[in-house]
This record gives structure tokens, sequence and C-alpha cells, in this order.
């Protein structure tokens, strides 16, 4: 059972900062998938992200103008690393590691099923940063999972058993209270 929004409510589905993956739309229509360990909230409808210049979540998201931040929970934290591997763009990321596709309630751009929540961007600037760029969009909406709601509409990051990136590259998170590995 999902709580859909088709505005920036979605916003409060981020409010822990925690590790996340990015899903983009390959040209031929394959999902791609990266995890990435943080993002900055620019207002209270705008996220920004650095992603590297090389990388097929970059090209994507200039093509499509549009990606959606998932955030994922522990249960899924042997698959980050599937995600986070070097697969090339005419296999889909989600397909090898086993997740499901969730269309989009907005964008084009399709979420991951087993995921906590998730929001959706439309692509707006891109600020160069070494060799990486940050990637600045707006929330358009999203969704989550009704049991990860907190009182206010937030994500509750206990019940979603949210990860945040502890240590990199070795794949160690937090979960609130402990320390896990991927």
């Amino acid at each position: 059972m999902y709580k859909e929004v088709k505005t920036a409510e979605a916003m409060g589905y981020l409010s822990t900062k925690p590790t996340m993956i990015i899903t983009t739309l390959h040209a031929s229509k394959i999902v791609n998938a990266g995890v990435f360990g943080a993002y900055t909230n620019l207002s209270p409808s705008q996220v920004g992200a650095a992603i590297a210049s090389d990388s097929h979540t970059y090209a994507n998201i200039l093509r499509t103008r549009e990606f959606v931040i998932n955030i994922p929970g522990a249960g899924l934290v042997k698959t980050l690393a599937i995600l986070a591997s070097d697969i090339p763009p005419e296999r889909s990321e989600l397909d090898e590691a086993g997740l499901t596709v969730k269309k989009g309630i907005v964008l084009e751009t399709p979420a991951i099923a087993e995921c906590a929540a998730a929001v959706e961007f439309r692509f707006e600037r891109e600020v160069p940063i070494g060799l990486h760029r940050f990637m600045i969009g707006q929330a358009c909406g999203g969704w989550i999972r009704t049991d990860c709601l907190d009182a206010d509409g937030k994500i509750d990051i206990f019940k979603a058993r949210v990860l945040k990136d502890f240590k990199y590259p070795r794949p160690l998170y937090v979960l609130p209270g402990e320390v896990i590995e991927g």
C-alpha cells in the first residue's frame, strides 16, 4: 500500500538524507539505477546531487530531463553492491538485482517498488564541480509505503529502516542505532 502525491509534498520522504538509489532511463527505455550517499536540500522542493560526468545516470538525466530518488531500507543492503557495479546500458541494474519497477506517478522514469519511498524530479540545471556535476532537480511527485509514514506525513526512519553511508567504498551503512555491512 502506497501513499502517492503529485506535488513537492513528497520532499518529506527525503527528510533524513539517507543512502539513495537514483533511477533514470537509458535511450532504449532500460532502467538505470545508481547508488548515491548524499544529496543536498536546496529549497522545500529542490535537491542537488553530485553525479560523475562520465556516468550513465548523468547522461540519462541530461537526455530525459528527469530522475527519481528511491530510498531503500535495510532489507535491500545486499542489492546496493549490485546496483553500484559496472553494468552495461543494455542491461538493467534492477533486473540484475532482482528488483521490481514501479511506474512513475508524474514522470516516465520509474521507481523501485521494494524501496520505502521515492521522489520524482524534473531536472533544472547542473553546476560543474571537478569530475562531477551538481544536478539540481525540482520535486514533482512521489510515493511512500504507508507503513513507513510518521505522524507528520514524512518518512519514519525506524519503520523504514533507512540506511546512511558509513564507510565508502567498503559497504558499511548505519541504521538508527546500529551499523550493518552490505
